[in-house]
């Protein structure tokens, strides 16, 4: 949900500078709150006590600097957006503090009305980050759900650690329909890393799912589920024709 109002952290050590841009940003009806801290400590203090959205931090101060705001902030659960504000131009410490997590950076002097806007430009960014998460999250939390479905519907035995390797297979492949192609290569050793194993447990381990499947009933269920028609060969499939069968179904319902 996009912000309507913002809270605004003020980090410099010239204090009349900060004032006036204290001032400047109160006028504006979509910021909140403005506070001014004078140095990296006072920052910090403030910060565990308020979930800023935006902190405008000077790099250059006595004691600790803006890499140092930027390094404490990295450490907290919900740090603020930071914008770095410096006289300083080289291209070097530009690039450090984007890699340190600066979210901009702006050259002194500068003008209250483009660093206001900066602010905002900022916030909206962020927002946009968290819906995109958010999307992917449920995008994921509905494959979950329709692979365990199917796997219900095929009658996979969730008791067998192959089952969730199997799951985790077919959730990247139906992510990535070519890695398929590089199952030894690539697919099982992202899923043994996920789960702390060997690439040859995680193989075996579906091997052994997909002729518990078989044993029980030929298949039967999974063709099925899967939707193949009468007197098709009920041989039994390798692992990747397995993956790859169960991922084109759930690709198939979904672009139904």
């Amino acid at each position: 949900m996009l912000k309507e109002t913002i809270d605004v952290l003020l980090v410099d050590d010239d204090t009349q500078t900060a004032h006036e841009m204290k001032q400047f940003l109160t006028q504006q009806e979509d910021v909140h709150k403005v506070d001014c801290a004078c140095c990296v400590r006072e920052a910090i203090e403030y910060c565990s006590l308020c979930p800023y959205d935006v902190a405008v931090v000077d790099l250059v101060m006595p004691g600790a600097d803006g890499f140092s705001f930027l390094e404490t902030a990295a450490k907290k659960m919900k740090a603020p957006n930071t914008i770095i504000v410096s006289a300083i131009s080289s291209e070097d410490v530009i690039r450090r503090s984007f890699k340190m997590g600066a979210k901009y950076y702006m050259i002194k002097p500068y003008q209250k009305d483009v660093l206001y806007r900066r602010i905002w430009d900022v916030v909206r960014l962020d927002d946009e980050e968290e819906e995109q998460k958010g999307e992917v999250i449920r995008k994921e939390d509905n494959l979950e759900q329709r692979i365990t479905d199917l796997f219900l519907r095929m009658g996979v035995p969730p008791h067998l650690k192959g089952y969730q390797y199997l799951k985790e297979a077919v959730k990247l492949t139906a992510q990535d329909r070519m890695i398929i192609y590089s199952i030894t290569k690539e697919l099982y050793p992202r899923i043994a890393k996920t789960y702390g194993i060997t690439t040859t447990k995680v193989e075996l381990a579906i091997r052994h799912a997909a002729e518990v499947m078989y044993d029980r009933d030929k298949m039967q269920h999974l063709q099925e589920a899967l939707g193949f028609p009468p007197g098709i060969s009920r041989q039994k499939p390798t692992n990747g024709e397995l993956i790859a069968l169960i991922a084109d179904k759930l690709i198939s319902e979904k672009n139904e």
